[in-house]
Order: structure tokens, then sequence, then C-alpha cells
């Protein structure tokens, strides 16, 4: 069995930043200790922090970039375990559609991976949910928004879910916003011929995201069912994330690069490229998000990456949502350490530990500890660069962050003992994946912290 020696690095899992090396053996962690001896293979890590693999939570493989394309731009930036969105749009089952993103995944992708049911018709497809359990999908996500695309999940059903889900043992996930309220104003500001990027911004405001997520709180609190927020993009939505816990509401919370990074400002320039849902907000909204990640309120930073073919001068209704994100997550979070707005540590929580422990991941995924897979990143933090498009390895025609300087690098990512990616090149095969059970929804809040 191959033995790898990670050399001269600092190492900074749960809770601790250590000098330390790493002995992999096969495809775990076989000792985390100093001056450990040589193995048949050493990497050298001197200046460098040596991480868990990020574990993206929130990824859309369905768009330009696919379950083939988007793990190779995931391990880029460090990430080495991802779990998609398995879209059962209306007309389709959700066990099938888990099947079918399983089994597609298993064939091409270079990434370990977990599934989401994306439930686009829950009236039907939600009597599936305990099959889909036995088949290792315990987290279900429905649309409290986008009534005009057909995706809206109405309060009925809704309830009924969270009550199937409650009995059965799974987490539900809600894209929280008020659809209908967004429809009404959308259609006031079109008739007004108010601008559309500005009207984008005024439809679908902070208050309707926080009411949004408060009726979503109080429908799983009476169905019992634990609740995951995902893509928390402002400060009243937080305040109402805060206060369901205070009262021991079992209520995990998420957000994204762009939201920690962007504004609104970023969206009145890069327009059709930067739609995305929720909207980019104020200056306060983002680093009230910070002092979120910071202080425990929210528990994960994942991309929501959604790759589309659109350009800056699209007509704005009518481009599709979405932003690739996934290869600058780590980049971006890391740059708020640099500027002192995060904990090195904490990063390493929010990217790292919480995706594993909330989705029962963990101790196999988010960990350096003996036993665990060796799924690691090791990462130059002092090393300066700009993110330009053309370094990127999505299949988008852009990124967000165009020119935008950043201190710290990914340099090795390795899942499972084996090197993904080393200095911008992927050495990976398709095919290389693992399907992933989860069993989300059972961490104590108290562990994420």
């Amino acid at each position: 069995m191959q033995t790898t020696l990670i050399r001269g690095g600092t190492v900074v899992d749960a809770g601790r930043r250590e000098k330390a090396d790493v002995l992999v053996r096969g495809e775990t962690v076989d000792r985390v200790a100093a001056d450990l001896a040589a193995a048949d293979r050493v990497i050298d890590a001197t200046g460098c922090y040596v991480l868990p693999g990020v574990i993206d939570v929130h990824t859309h493989p369905v768009y330009v970039d696919d379950l083939e394309s988007l793990p190779v731009t995931a391990a880029h930036g460090g990430v080495t375990t991802v779990i998609h969105y398995a879209y059962a749009k209306p007309g389709t089952g959700l066990v099938e559609a888990i099947r079918r993103f399983r089994e597609e995944a298993e064939r091409v992708s270079i990434l370990d991976f977990a599934l989401h049911g994306g439930l686009f018709d829950p009236k039907r497809q939600s009597g599936e949910i305990p099959a889909a359990m036995a088949a290792g999908v315990t987290s279900f996500k429905m649309f409290m928004t986008y009534a005009k695309l057909g995706w809206m999940t109405d309060d009925y059903q809704l309830m009924r879910t969270f009550d199937l889900l409650g009995r059965a043992g799974g987490m539900g996930m809600v894209h929280a916003e008020n659809g209908l309220a967004t429809d009404y104003l959308e259609d006031s500001c079109n008739e007004a011929g108010v601008d559309p990027v500005e009207a984008f911004v005024r439809t679908r405001p902070a208050a309707l995201e926080a009411a949004a997520v408060g009726r979503a709180i109080a429908m799983a609190e009476v169905a019992g069912c634990p609740l995951y927020i995902p893509h928390v993009s402002a400060r009243r939505a937080l305040d109402v994330i805060a206060s369901a816990r205070r009262a021991g509401r079992r209520v995990y919370a998420e957000t994204c690069p762009q939201y920690l990074t962007l504004t609104n400002q970023d969206l009145l320039e890069k327009k059709a490229l930067l739609k995305i849902g929720p909207p980019l907000r104020e200056d306060t909204d983002r680093d009230a998000l910070w002092r979120g990640l910071l202080d425990g309120v929210l528990d994960t930073v994942a991309s929501d990456h959604v790759a589309r073919d659109k350009r800056v001068d699209d007509e704005f209704f009518a481009a599709p949502f979405g932003s690739p994100q996934v290869e600058t997550m780590l980049q971006l979070v890391h740059d708020g350490v640099a500027r002192g707005r995060l904990t090195l540590e904490r990063l390493v929580r929010v990217l790292c530990e919480n995706p594993a422990r909330i989705f029962g991941l963990y101790p196999k995924k988010g960990t350096l500890r003996p036993g665990s897979d060796a799924d690691l990143v090791i990462f130059d933090p002092s090393a300066k660069a700009y993110v330009e498009h053309r370094t990127q390895h999505s299949r988008a025609p852009y990124t967000a962050y165009e020119g935008r300087s950043v201190v710290g690098t990914p340099v090795l990512t390795m899942q499972r003992g084996e090197v993904l990616v080393a200095r911008g090149e992927c050495l990976a095969s398709a095919g290389q994946a693992r399907f992933l059970a989860t069993a989300a929804g059972r961490a104590d809040l108290r562990d994420l912290a």
C-alpha cells in the first residue's frame, strides 16, 4: 500500500493550527505529527497550509458545467467533495432522477459526490422521499419563489413535505424568497418602465427573504423537520435565523462567496452576468454575513455554482439566473481571512468540517484525523493572484471577479490519497468518483460553532 508524506506545512484542522506532517497510507490519513519518517512519495508543503479538502454542498451540474466538467473546475479550487442537486423536474420521478444523476456521475466525475433531491413538483414527488432516503439521499430542496417559471412550492405542499421529512428522518431545504410578491413587484416595475437591473433589486427586497425564512422555519418546527437555508444573502434573514436558533430550532444556514464579496453596485456594472437569486445586496448585508460566519449564525459557505452561457449586455429579464463560483470560492473566503474578516480556523469549519457534519459525512470527510479519507488541499497563503476568466476551468464564458486581486491560492488538491490537481494541471481521470450516502440534519448546532 503506497504511502505519501505531506511534509513541512502548517496543518489547520478541527480548530487547531500546527506545524506538522501528514502521512497518508493508501486512501486514508495515517498520522498527523511533526517530523514524520520518509514515505514512498514525499510532497513538500513548506510555507503552505494543509487543509482538509473543501466540501461544496451546493452545486448545479445541469447547465454549461455538467457532472463531468463541474468537478474539474471544483478540484482546481481545492474542492474534493461536492453535493449536487439532482433535479426532478415536473413529469420526472424523484428516485429516477437520483438514479440517473448517480450513474452518470459515477461514470464521468473525478470527485466524490453526494446528492440532494431537487423537488420541482412536490405534490407528485414527495411520496418518493422514503425510497430516496433508502437510496442514500436525505436532503430535499424546494423553491418558495420562481412562480413564473413554474418552480414554486405552495405552503400546502411545503408543509406536507416537511411533515413527510419529519416522520422519515430527512432534512428540508428551501430557496427562501416570496415568489408571488416578487412577481407582483416585477410586473409593477415593468409596467412603470423601471430600468430592468434596478427593478430586479427592488422586486426581491431583503424583507421578503427574511419573511420567507421565518415562514419556512415555522413550518419545519411544526413538522419536527430539520431545515437548511441555502444562499442567505441579507442581514434581516440572519436576524431571523439567529432568533430561531436561540429558541432551540434545528436550523442550519449557508451563504455563498458572491454575497461575501459583491454588492448590488457590482450588479449595476455587470448586469446579466450577476443576475443571481437571491440578488446581491448592500454593503451592510455583506458585512453582516462575514460577522455571521465568525459568530456561528452561518454554518457553511457553498458556491451555488450555476454556470450559464450569458453576456453582460443580454436582455436582463430574459437572461438566466446563475454564476460560476466553485473554483474561486476558497480563494475568496481566504482573502477575507487575509483582510481580517474571518479566522483561518473558522474558514476550515465553514468550508470543510461543518458541511461534513451537517450532511453526515464526518469524520470520513471534512477533517484530517487518522482514518479519515486523505482529502486535502495544499494552499499557499502568501501567493498574490488575479482572478481571470482565461485561467478558470468552468465552461462559462466569464468570471464574476475578472481582474480581482486575491491573497492565497491552492497549489495541490488530493482525494483519497491521489493527486487530482497540482500547480494548475489536472491529473485525474473521469470515473474516479464514489457516491456518498448522506445522513443529513442530525448535527448538533453546538458542534458547528
